[in-house]
This record gives C-alpha cells, sequence and structure tokens, in this order.
C-alpha cells in the first residue's frame, strides 16, 4: 500500500511539476522606476549675458515606465516635474514645470542576459512640458533691481543722479512672466534624446545613468523670444523596479510544489519527513519528537528492538539489549562483539 502511495505521489508532482512550472518567464518585460534629474537651461538669457552656472541648475523628479519588448528594444514613458531656471547680471526667471515624455530605447547589449549586468543604451521621443515662469526683479523691501554698468544693483536708474541706495537679490522669484505676443503660450512640445548606462540587479531591480538635451519647439520659457527655440541638458538617475505577475506567481506555486515533499511522512510515525531522524520506524513504535523510536535505559538499542528494556549498570550489551553478564553463551546469540555506550545522549537528541 505504501508503495502504491509513493507512486502516485511522484506521477501527481511530476505532472504538476511539467505542466505549471516550466509556464513562467522569469524575465520581467515592465519596470516602474522614481528619477532624480539636475537641469541647466539654455536660452535668450545666455545669449545676452553669460550666466552663472551655479545660481541656474535645477532638480525635477519623476517617474517612469518600461515596456521591454525584446532583448533591444522597449517603450519608456515619463512623468516629470520640477524647475528650470537661468540667471546672469541683468535678467532672471524661474519657471515650475510639468512634462510627460514617450521615448523608444535601444540597448546595445542582451538585456536579458544574465551574464550582461551593464548595458549602454540611447534613446529618442516626443513629449509635451507645461511652463509656468516668474521672475525676480524686487527685493525684500519692494525696491526694484536696477543694474549698474559697474556690476552694482541699486534702488535708482543709472541715469538719475539722485543717491542711491545698494541692493542685493534675494533671489525670490515673485513676479510672474507674462506675454502679450499671439505666438505666446506656456505649453510646448519637446524632443528628448539620451544616452545612458544601466545596471541590472538580478532581475530585481536595475539602476540608469543618463544624460539628455531637450529641445523645446517654445521660445517662451524665459519670456525672450529672439527667433531660436529654448533647451536644457539633464543630468540625473533612476531605479526601476520590476514589476512580474508571473514572477509572483512562480514563488507561490513553487512554494506550494516543494510543500508536497515538505508534508510527506514515510514512515507514518507522525514525524515528517524533513523533521524526522530516523527513517522507516515500523508501524506502532512509539517514537520521540525527532523521529527516532523510545531507548528507555539508554543501551543504544531501541526498545522495540530491547528484550532487556531496562538494563541497569551494564556496560556491554548484545545486539538485543541484553547485560552480557545476565545471560549464557547457550542462550545468546551474540552477532557482533560487545557494544560500548559511548555519549548516551545522542541517543535522544
Amino acid at each position: 500500500m505504501r508503495t502504491i502511495l509513493y507512486i502516485a505521489i511522484f506521477f501527481i508532482v511530476k505532472n504538476y511539476q511539467s505542466q505549471e512550472l516550466p509556464n513562467y518567464n522569469l524575465n520581467s518585460n515592465n519596470t516602474l522606476g522614481l528619477s532624480i534629474i539636475s537641469s541647466s537651461f539654455n536660452g535668450d538669457i545666455e545669449k545676452l549675458n553669460k550666466e552663472n552656472i551655479f545660481l541656474s541648475n535645477r532638480s525635477t523628479y519623476g517617474i517612469n515606465y518600461e515596456r521591454i519588448i525584446n532583448n533591444h528594444l522597449s517603450i519608456l514613458g515619463n512623468v516629470n516635474w520640477g524647475k528650470l531656471s537661468s540667471n546672469n547680471s541683468f535678467d532672471n526667471f524661474e519657471s515650475s514645470i510639468f512634462q510627460a515624455s514617450l521615448e523608444n530605447v535601444i540597448y546595445f547589449n542582451k538585456i536579458y542576459n544574465n551574464l550582461n549586468k551593464i548595458s549602454p543604451y540611447l534613446s529618442l521621443g516626443v513629449g509635451v512640458l507645461r511652463f509656468n515662469s516668474y521672475t525676480d526683479i524686487l527685493n525684500e523691501n519692494g525696491f526694484s533691481y536696477n543694474y549698474w554698468d559697474d556690476g552694482s544693483i541699486r534702488d535708482i536708474p543709472q541715469s538719475d543722479t539722485s543717491s542711491s541706495i545698494y541692493l542685493s537679490r534675494d533671489y525670490t522669484y515673485e513676479t510672474k512672466l507674462n506675454n502679450d505676443s499671439i505666438n505666446y503660450s506656456n505649453y510646448s512640445l519637446f524632443f528628448p534624446l539620451s544616452v545612458g548606462l544601466l545596471w541590472k540587479f538580478k532581475n530585481l531591480f536595475n539602476v540608469k545613468l543618463f544624460t539628455t538635451f531637450n529641445q523645446l519647439l517654445s521660445d517662451w520659457l524665459d519670456n525672450i523670444s529672439k527667433g531660436q527655440n529654448d533647451q536644457y541638458f539633464s543630468f540625473g538617475f533612476s531605479v526601476n523596479f520590476f514589476l512580474s505577475r508571473e514572477r509572483m506567481n512562480f514563488k507561490k506555486e513553487k512554494k506550494q510544489y516543494l510543500n508536497i515533499f515538505d508534508m510527506i511522512d514515510s514512515d507514518l510515525d507522525g514525524i515528517i519527513d524533513h523533521n524526522d531522524k530516523c527513517q522507516k520506524t515500523p508501524k506502532n513504535v512509539t517514537t520521540l519528537k525527532n523521529g527516532c523510536p523510545l531507548d528507555s535505559d539508554f543501551d543504544g538499542v531501541y526498545d522495540y528492538k530491547d528484550l532487556e528494556p531496562y538494563s541497569k549498570s551494564m556496560l556491554y550489551v548484545d545486539e538485543f539489549g541484553r547485560s552480557i553478564k545476565n545471560i549464557s553463551d547457550k542462550n545468546s546469540n551474540i552477532q557482533f562483539d560487545t557494544i560500548i555506550v559511548k555519549e548516551v545522549k545522542n541517543f535522544v537528541e
């Protein structure tokens, strides 16, 4: 009966394994990521006067979703928000931006190959950007900035002969930029072009380092239009986590698959094989919690085999658990030499 049970379990598990587990694709086709980006604006203010680059870098943040099509190609959707800014000796602006783009990504190494931990890539896409620009023209006391030829900022124009007060910028962009031009719009299409490196961590997540050139189809981001559209450069990184329903199902099914073996009790002694230190215990034999039969006198012979289960003060027993000093040669069938009992505690662990 036990043999039939084993055969039945074997075929059930074999059928379960062949039909379920190989159907799972452990390489996820989808990732969801978070990004941090530093951007530097390049527009008409820079052309009028060289800016201070440390005053113009601004941060943007984003989320992205990537759908991998094959080993070398994917589609990437980005949503980013943050600020762009530019400052020089005479003009300045800061703009809150919100943008969404769709990009085609080309990987130069096979991203499904686990040997390729790092892969360079190139991406090109199109997106929509919304901006809301402000400028800093007043200090904290409400005085207007007047830029003089000597590089100072004062409370009156340079042409005014009255005594002047020196001012310094507070870098609070308090005045909204507006334009009456019929061509003005605070929305623009843009084209992002990126190069970067992808670093993959065991199909759990990947990290991307990238730099992006963004070309706008608008010249109004800094509220100055000189006939050449604005642009900005970005450098950032993103952490992208693989999303896979199949991976989660695989782990669940694999656990159930392994549980079939975990619950097997081959000798039916109430202790599953995984925890049973004494396999093939005979039926109806009392066992300890480790699955081994009782040995009441600790002579190394289990009680169900022991003809003298309560031997006392013995040093030598035969294969039936009998003290050598208590039996005669004619009544003993000693198949081995004497058994010296050592480290009795090992029999009950």
